[in-house]
């Protein structure tokens, strides 16, 4: 190794600015490593250096892997490496990158052609759509939404909870239909949605003995961010590309998975020294972002879990600010609190963009925006989606989906009579009758439109766009840019917002010509980059990517958005049963420690200053329902926080709504440590309260200790089965 040209010399000025275990995470020479990150104790700092360090020890820079999850993340990453010895040789990019760049290579030796077109959640679901109607499927046994999902949760493994009940009659029959009819129509369009990009890595690497040596001999180390979220399939790829060498550094912490909804394991992480034999283990818990009071307080909540590695975040920054608790009246006195919160940051000194509002569900937004709006206080929703699912930038994605691959049905269907061009519902029906008939791609049926029984108008519609097409296709791949002026001229989509007198058209234009910005910006950046890499970097966008940290705002996110960003000042609405842990979670253990998780990592992205609101009541679809406080709150530590109480007492009817001298007494610890040990000594048969889902009849008590469960028959939301430990019962007269 010593004779490696790679040497740089000096390398220990990358360990100067660590502490020990960032060091030991750096310089360890296992060949499987796991390095166990807590919240802000400077995970991207040590992986990185761990790449600059594998390459001052003679690794080539072109040898090394780094994979991580979002388009952010990745950037980031390379944004780091590129100042550090060889890091800008390194390949450095996302899972679902990843897998694109193996298809697009060798997918032909299983049956893929290369020129795929990546399908967003929208397309799927316009695909599954169809899918029903050419099935005479009815939507009300099965939603498609629903299926979808299904059929994501069986590709990525099966791992967590299944999103439908396939037990419930007919429905196994039912979605099996949809499932073989949706990959099939998938493949024979040349289509692949998020999931495939990496079932079909695997089946690749798996099937194909000659391409695995290849990448296992190109990429002598690998290195993943975000272990913890990463699913079945994806630890599966990673134990195929590494082989027996199994030269692998993970980055992660089981405290942060908060991804099972989409299939996340955190018994990957749990069980990596099983999964690759020999690994061994660094803890990182120094933290450097938060102050003392959050972080105790987030430690506190997130201690009471099991299913994590055991570990104790330290920090040497004073305590601050106690964490700021807010009981609020309702929807509408929570908003306001909010808006007054974010005015006394900003008079404090704190510009609106380092402030973050954090919810559990998109729906609490609303009451904090029209507080906001009232005091004219600036804010963005950060949904990185949302600019690439607007409708005129799909138009656009679409039309130019169709050069780069022309069997994509979805995009076909989308676009063929936008802007309007005589091919109505009815033509377009009689098209997909003829080939389905044949087993043509719909595409495929275009040219014979006159045979399908299309009408003159819609056959003259259609032939203008397919010279479109042809003319299109012949100019180069790259720059991208011209190929997007040349569709929206050629269709006359730009022509047609333009002529319009709609203030909203006006509107969508300019969402176009942001889309031409962007694909020029590309061109810029990406010297290598062509239509198909641009096609694909605008399909795998995620929330994160939407992100922008000067924006002079305050940044509104769900949690999940939030994963990866710190702000000075945060706060945390919505603080209740229900949302927090979601009503969906109650009663199963898996879901509730994720729960826990999730609130955990809302709390840590707090580095100065974080408040918690929550109401006492809310207007559901239900009607008016009385709110308990999340037992998350109940976990921190009396002397860890400040309460403030701007809810009126009349009506208060729980153990959480009854007025102390201070005007807030939630319930002694002790108290409940008592009902979660005892059960309150309570007997089947007898009325219960709940704070989330109300009155209601025990039925069933079972199991012992930490594991003890109840059965509960509720008067509205009907029969539930809850751990004991978390269902705070009451005993109603």
């Amino acid at each position: 190794m010593s004779t490696s040209p790679y040497i740089r010399p000096g390398a220990e000025h990358l360990l100067e600015d660590l502490n020990s275990a960032q060091r030991a995470a750096v310089t360890h020479d296992a060949r499987a490593l796991l390095v166990v990150a807590g919240a802000g104790t400077g995970k991207t700092r040590a992986l990185t250096r761990r790449v600059a360090w594998l390459i001052t020890q003679g690794l080539p820079p072109h040898a090394v892997l780094a994979i991580t999850f979002t388009n952010k993340a990745a950037d980031e990453l390379k944004r780091r490496l590129v100042t550090l010895p060889g890091g800008g040789g390194v390949w450095a990019g996302t899972f679902h990158g990843f897998g694109s760049f193996l298809l697009r290579r060798h997918g032909d030796a299983v049956g893929i052609d290369p020129r795929f077109t990546i399908l967003d959640r929208d397309d799927q679901l316009s695909v599954l759509k169809a899918i029903y109607k050419d099935l005479d499927i009815e939507k009300g046994v099965l939603r498609p939404v629903d299926a979808l999902a299904m059929i994501s949760h069986r590709k990525n493994g099966g791992g967590g909870r299944p999103p439908i009940d396939l037990t419930m009659p007919g429905v196994a029959f039912i979605f099996d239909q949809l499932h073989d009819a949706y990959v099939e129509r998938l493949r024979g369009a040349d289509l692949l949605d998020f999931d495939d990009l990496l079932l079909d890595s695997v089946r690749l690497l798996e099937e194909c003995d000659d391409v695995a040596a290849l990448y296992r001999e190109r990429f002598a180390h690998v290195l993943v961010d975000e272990y913890q979220d990463t699913n079945l399939v994806q630890r599966d790829l990673l134990r195929h590309l590494v082989g027996p060498h199994q030269r692998i550094t993970v980055v992660g912490d089981p405290d942060q998975s908060i991804y099972r909804w989409r299939g996340a394991v955190v018994r990957n992480i749990l069980d990596f020294g099983e999964d690759f034999e020999g690994a061994e283990q660094v803890l990182l818990e120094r933290n450097y972002r938060s102050t003392g009071h959050i972080l105790g307080a987030a430690e506190a909540v997130i201690e009471r879990n099991r299913e994590r590695h055991a570990k104790r975040l330290y920090t040497e920054r004073e305590d601050g600010q106690r964490v700021l608790l807010t009981r609020c009246r309702d929807a509408e006195d929570e908003g306001r609190a909010v808006a007054a919160q974010v005015e006394t940051w900003v008079r404090q000194g704190r510009r609106h963009d380092q402030i973050a509002v954090f919810y559990r569900i998109n729906a609490l937004s609303r009451g904090i925006e029209l507080a906001l709006n009232d005091r004219r206080i600036p804010y963005v929703i950060v949904a990185g989606t949302e600019f690439f699912q607007r409708r005129e930038v799909k138009d656009v994605l679409s039309y130019a989906r169709l050069i780069a691959n022309p069997r994509d049905e979805a995009a076909f269907t989308r676009i063929v009579n936008v802007p309007r061009r005589g091919v109505g519902a009815t033509s377009i029906q009689r098209l997909r009758d003829f080939a389905l008939a044949r087993e043509l791609a719909l595409t495929d049926a275009a040219p014979r439109a006159e045979e399908a029984g299309v009408s003159k108008r819609a056959r003259g519609g259609l032939q203008r766009l397919l010279e479109l097409f042809a003319k299109v296709r012949a100019m180069p791949r790259a720059p991208v840019a011209p190929i997007l002026e040349a569709l929206l001229e050629g269709s006359g989509y730009r022509a047609t917002l333009e002529d319009s007198a709609d203030d909203l058209d006006r509107s969508r234009l300019e969402n176009v010509d942001e889309l031409v910005a962007y694909a020029r910006e590309f061109d810029a950046k990406e010297a290598s980059g062509d239509l198909q890499s641009f096609l694909e970097r605008a399909a795998l966008v995620s929330d994160q990517d939407g992100y922008v940290g000067e924006s002079g705002r305050v940044s509104l996110m769900s949690v999940h958005a939030a994963k990866g960003l710190e702000f000075p000042c945060v706060l945390i609405a919505g603080a209740e049963m229900g949302y927090f842990p979601h009503a969906r979670s109650l009663g199963e253990d898996a879901g509730e420690e994720e729960e826990r998780r999730l609130f955990y990592v809302a709390m840590t992205r707090a580095q100065d200053e974080l408040a918690v609101s929550h109401a006492v009541r809310r207007q559901t679809y239900m009607g008016e329902e009385h709110r308990a406080p999340s037992p998350y709150i109940l976990d921190i530590p009396e002397d860890r926080l400040e309460r403030r109480d701007l809810a009126t007492w009349s009506g208060a009817s729980s153990l959480f709504d009854q007025p102390s001298a201070t005007g807030y007494a939630p319930p002694p610890d002790d108290d409940v440590s008592v009902v979660r040990e005892t059960g309150l000594g309570l007997e089947v048969g007898e009325r219960v309260l709940h704070p989330y889902f109300g009155p209601g009849r025990l039925e069933e008590v079972g199991g012992g200790g930490a594991d003890a469960r109840v059965t509960v028959d509720f008067d509205v939301h009907g029969r539930k089965q809850l751990l004991l430990r978390h269902a705070r019962l009451e005993r109603l007269s």
